[in-house]
């Protein structure tokens, strides 16, 4: 029996504006290895996050909970 279930796997780059993957649209830049990722899997156009700090933001995505209730409201805040 085989498993139906997809593969899946989420990255998460840190300091990564919209316009900074050549595939995308934004030939100044040199990403061959986003570029195959954009051509050869899934890109959300679309994205909306909880805090725009990437700590706060990271345990939202992790925990399924808002910064508030977190705890993790800036990058300096210590979190498990």
């Amino acid at each position: 029996m085989t498993d139906a279930r997809p593969n899946i796997i989420f990255i998460i780059t840190d300091q990564q504006r919209f316009d900074t993957i050549s595939a995308l649209g934004y030939p100044h830049m040199d990403t061959p290895h986003l570029d195959r990722l954009v051509e050869e899997g899934v890109s959300f156009s679309q994205c909306h996050i909880t805090a725009p700090s990437c700590a706060p933001s990271r345990a939202s995505l992790f925990t399924g909970q808002y910064p508030h209730t977190t705890g993790i409201l800036k990058n300096a805040d210590e979190w498990t």
